[in-house]
């Protein structure tokens, strides 16, 4: 017997009964049982594109009325609250950090001034004073003023990087001492930032004001003009050495001797100083250099700008005590640094 589907388009559910009506949206057939399910799944679809387009509609509506809600702006946001956490710890660092800085200037200043009471309270319970002592001491005092007052400005500065949206914060806290007191044929210039070697060649000597018992105190400064590599030198001398006596015999190099170029008259002092020169540092003109002094770990730290090498000698008390001053010596003909 012949298959009644036989030559005939079966259904396209069943594939068993032949489809009597072609959906003109599909083109597929359908027997009458499944045109009616067809129908109804079509109906359904149309349902869920109907929901799909009103939420569509109420999402355009909400972004009109509340416009800070589009995930962009939440984005922009997000971005906000990050940079502005930050921009938050930054601030905190530097806090901390020139709360730290403050700390140990102060410190310095009270021990100066500790040992100045000491002075004055011996002096006046004794009644041993004139006219001389009370004008040192009043020096003293008011060489303590300036160097509290002078530690109020710290050096703020910011990048360069014009396309950072907000810049970094650096604190400068190199001392902001100055060139004080000279030995041989060197002049302070630019009111003590500068010191300038004579026309004459020999050892000259500059030493700055400051005087650093305790704490750690960094010093920058620039080789502006250098005829020898090997003829420069920086590190720390003894505030209680005699002018007189820093160029007198051999130059120390933590323990090591070193000779000074023939034609010199004087040496460096060993007994009296510490410090770096050609024999141990390769110094180079208009490079930028960094004395970290160090008073509680008894050490001298010189740092080179751009590479960051860095040489470290340390101290030893017998030859050179506290507290210290930070001295530059020359011997070339018109060499010169600045302090930065």
């Amino acid at each position: 017997m012949a298959n009644a589907t036989e030559g005939k388009t079966p259904c396209s559910i069943c594939q068993k009964t032949a489809g009597i009506l072609i959906c003109r949206g599909c083109g597929k057939d359908f027997c009458y049982r499944h045109v009616v399910e067809h129908r109804q799944e079509i109906n359904k679809q149309m349902d869920e594109l109907t929901t799909n387009h009103d939420q569509f509609q109420q999402t355009i509506a909400e972004q009109e009325v509340q416009p800070n809600c589009h995930p962009l702006i939440q984005k922009i946001n997000e971005w906000e609250q990050e940079s502005i956490d930050k921009i938050h710890r930054a601030a905190d660092d530097a806090r901390k950090q020139v709360i730290t800085i403050i700390g140990i200037h102060r410190t310095q200043v009270i021990h100066d001034l500790v040992c100045l009471t000491k002075k004055l309270s011996e002096a006046h319970k004794e009644d041993d004073y004139v006219e001389t002592d009370l004008k040192e001491w009043t020096k003293k005092l008011d060489k303590l003023k300036a160097d509290l007052n002078a530690f109020q400005t710290i050096d703020f500065s910011e990048d360069n990087n014009s396309s950072t949206l907000i810049s970094k914060l650096f604190i400068n806290d190199a001392s902001t001492d100055i060139f004080h007191r000279i030995v041989g044929d060197i002049q302070i210039n630019e009111g003590g930032k500068v010191a300038v070697h004579g026309p004459t060649n020999g050892i000259a000597a500059v030493c700055c004001r400051g005087e650093y018992a305790l704490g750690k105190h960094r010093f920058h400064f620039k080789i502006e003009r250098l005829f020898n590599y090997s003829a420069f030198y920086c590190g720390i001398v003894s505030k209680n050495t005699p002018t007189d006596s820093i160029c007198i015999t051999s130059v120390n190099y933590g323990g090591h001797r070193c000779s000074i170029p023939s034609g010199t008259p004087k040496y460096l002092n060993q007994n009296v100083l510490f410090c770096f020169n050609g024999s141990n540092y390769y110094f180079q003109m208009n490079e930028t250099y960094e004395l970290l002094v160090d008073c509680n770990e008894q050490i001298i730290r010189l740092t080179e700008g751009q590479l960051g090498r860095t040489h470290e000698l340390k101290i030893n008390l017998t030859i050179c005590p506290l507290p210290w001053q930070f001295f530059i010596a020359l011997i070339s003909a018109n060499d010169y640094v600045r302090l930065c």
